[in-house]
Order: C-alpha cells, then structure tokens, then sequence
C-alpha cells in the first residue's frame, strides 16, 4: 500500500568546498599572513576570525524562512517549493533574544580590559604614551649592590636586524638605556632581545647600564668644569656651562642623559646627524669624560686658573692655583700658555652661526626709499646719548621741557619773538580788548 506521506530527501553525502574543509582552515586562508609581509608591518592589520555562527543561525529570524537543502530537508512535493516562511511565536524570538544578550554580556565580562595609568604632562615621554623617554626607576641589584637612589630612561627602542647563514635575516629589539643617580655616576648601554620583545630589551639594557657606572666632575654640582667640543661617526656636540638657573637647553636625549648625571646648566649645540642617539650619547659621555678640572689645569700648567664672570662684572678671581707644582713665573711663560678655556678646550671649532634671514620685503623698492630718508639720521640718537654723557649738551628733562616752552610763550604774547607761522597758521588775529 502506498504511502500518502510526501517523499522527502536528504543529502548526507554532499561533497564540496565548503564540506571538505573545516571552518579554521578556510579562516586560515584569509587571516594568514606570510613571512615576509610580517616584517612588512601587515601583521597587526590582518583580518580578525569573526564568529559567524556565535549570535545567529542560518535561518533564525522573527519570520523564520525555511530553505530547501540549508537549514530544511528537501522536498520532492513541488507545490510547497524550495522556500517557506513560517511566523516565529513570541516564546522563540524571546529565547533568541534573551541568547544574544547572554553572549555580549559574557564577551564584557570574560575580558578584562587593561586600564593605563595616567601620567602627568612632565612625565610623558617623548611621544605618547611610549616607554621612551619615562622614568624607568631603579635598576636591578647586580652582586648584591642596591641602585636604590638611581632613575633609568630609555633613550630609544628600535629593531635590528643580522644576515646569518643559518637562519637567514634574524630581528631583533634593541633599547639604549641611561641610567643615574644624579649626583654624578651614570652609565649607559645597549639591551637586545628577540623581535617584539621592546619591554624585555628594555629590562637586559638596564642590567647592563647598572655595570658600566662611570663619574663625570660637576663645577659647583650643576654644570661641566669648561666648554667642550666632541665628535663620534658624524655627530658633533659643542657643550657651553651656563650661570645658575639656565636650565637645560640641548637636545631632548641629551637633557634625559643630564637629569640622569646631574647636570642642571647647560647649552649644547648639536651638529650633524642628530638622529644617531648611541652616537650622541657617545660623543657627549666622551666630552664629559675628558674634561678637568680647575685644579687639574692648575697643576698641569702651573698657572693660577682666573674666573671673569659677567654676575661679578667680569673682575677676576683665582678659582685654583699649582700646589705641587712650582707657579710659572711671566719670564718662564710661554706663549702656547696665554690661552682662554674655550680656546684651549674647543679644538678651534666653534658651531655655526647662521645668519638671520633677510624679510621679504628686504629688496623692495619702497624699503629701499625709506632706509636712503632714514640714513642721513643713522647716528642721531646714538650721537645725542654720547653727547649728554660727556656734558656737552644740557639733558633735555621734563621739567627744562616745560621751562622752556613757558619762556618761548611769554617771549610770543609780548611780541619779543614774532609767532612762527608755517604749521597751519596764514597769520595771527590779535586779542580784542574789552
């Protein structure tokens, strides 16, 4: 007897693209990123894996559409057809809400988002929120010395990179760190470590700086001893001390690497490649290493060292004098001996000073006009002060203003001095008497 059921159909052994390979494969081919376009920066711009199937399922909607052969068994009666649509009751679309809403509320609370710490203005580094530039504190113990009272600063964090014939083109992290207690030790070095691993190359740069401490001589425990040039690779640095509360007015490493040393006056000018921060950082440690004291310049030339400075109107003032050595005397000088500091510590190099550029209206033919009006009176006002200073002329005070603008008035209304006429007046009308 036949059955007056409809015949339905289903396919379980359908093969395809789509059935042969799993979900993670077929991701796969669209979120992998090769090797080299890593190293080309496109691995944190790939394609995030996107759970599909997490919120939704083919055919859950509020009007419930059946189709054929996806989410439905075949039908071989054609008048139903290949698509239906069915009305969903209110407990369904409440159950399917009621999942959405359950899945986000464990997606918040499954991650715990990393809340960044809030830096003051002057503690920042130097761009953002980046390592570079912060205070990294202390570093760690090295043969149970403490580096308690020392700050670190890393002064730049970049990847290199070594052709080896094993392994081909191997990255790496490198981070040139500073670190000191600013009171004259410091030390500085280079920390490597495997490609993005910056905080890591940060941590073996630290460790390194803390055994490579050096001392640099402070003058009054704020700024250098003399002015100094010195150079490395293509960087040159000329030093200049300035008076107390200068401050620091040098390149953004350089006053990181001051603030590690101690150093709170100071002016430096930088030449060159002054991209080149382990050249920098050489040249300057190199002039701050090699400079002397006053007493050791003292006893190296057997002349007392004089100070003129412009805070004591430029009188001299002994500030060291030979001990162990016999002073010279002006017959036993010699003439190499009759030097200034910056002279006999600059090498003969002084940094560029370039001149200041023209306006734009420099050339102009009315500019021009007017300076040839104006230099007949170059010297006036520079003439006028030199001839007050020296009492050749009376000075010209408020009060010899107003003296002498009562006489010429009284000299006018009694007709011992005719009005002038000239300055908008064609000619005087004489007061009518009562």
């Amino acid at each position: 007897m036949a059955s007056l059921l409809p015949l339905v159909q289903t396919r379980s052994n359908t093969v395809n693209f789509f059935m042969r390979r799993s979900g993670p494969e077929l991701w796969k081919t669209l979120t992998s990123v090769s090797k080299s376009g890593q190293k080309k920066g496109r691995r944190n711009t790939r394609q995030p894996i996107r759970p599909l199937n997490r919120f939704y399922r083919i055919g859950s909607s509020p009007m419930k559409v059946e189709f054929a052969g996806l989410n439905a068994p075949m039908r071989m009666n054609q008048d139903q057809g290949l698509l239906s649509i069915a009305e969903q009751t209110e407990d369904e679309i409440r159950d399917s809400l009621g999942g959405v809403k359950k899945i986000l509320e464990e997606k918040d609370t499954g991650k715990k988002k990393r809340n960044r710490e809030k830096l003051h203005p002057m503690e920042r580094g130097f761009s953002g929120t980046q390592l570079v530039g912060q205070k990294l504190g202390a570093p760690p113990p090295v043969d149970g010395v403490d580096f308690d009272d020392f700050e670190t600063y890393c002064l730049e964090v970049k990847r290199t990179s070594n052709m080896t014939n094993v392994f081909g083109r191997v990255h790496t992290m490198s981070a040139l760190v500073v670190t000191g207690n600013g009171r004259g030790l410091a030390g500085y070095a280079v920390g490597k470590a495997p490609i993005h691993r910056t905080t890591t190359a940060i941590i073996n740069g630290m460790g390194m700086a803390s055994r490579k401490i050096f001392h640099v001589e402070l003058h009054e425990g704020r700024t250098i001893y003399q002015d100094f040039y010195a150079e490395c690779r293509n960087t040159r640095v000329f030093a200049q001390r300035r008076p107390r509360g200068f401050g620091l007015t040098c390149h953004p490493r350089l006053i990181k690497i001051c603030e590690a040393i101690g150093i709170k006056d100071i002016y430096v000018k930088v030449e060159g490649s002054t991209k080149n921060y382990l050249a920098l950082t050489h040249a300057f440690v190199t002039g701050l290493l090699n400079q002397e004291t006053h007493q050791q310049l003292a006893e190296r030339k057997g002349l007392h060292v004089v100070e003129m400075s412009p805070s004591r109107h430029f009188l001299p003032q002994i500030v060291a004098s030979p001990i162990s050595v016999e002073l010279k005397t002006e017959e036993t000088l010699e003439a190499l001996d009759r030097l200034n500091l910056d002279d006999f510590y600059g090498e003969g190099r002084y940094p560029l000073r370039k001149p200041k550029a023209l306006p734009f209206f420099s050339n102009l033919e009315g500019h021009l006009d007017a300076r040839w009006r104006k230099h007949p009176f170059r010297n006036q006002e520079s003439t006028m002060i030199r001839l007050i200073a020296d009492n050749m002329v009376p000075r010209w005070t408020r009060d010899a203003r107003a003296a002498w603008a009562e006489q010429r008035n009284e000299r006018m209304t009694t007709g011992v001095e005719p009005m002038p006429l000239g300055i908008g007046l064609s000619h005087v009308v004489p007061k009518k008497e009562d």
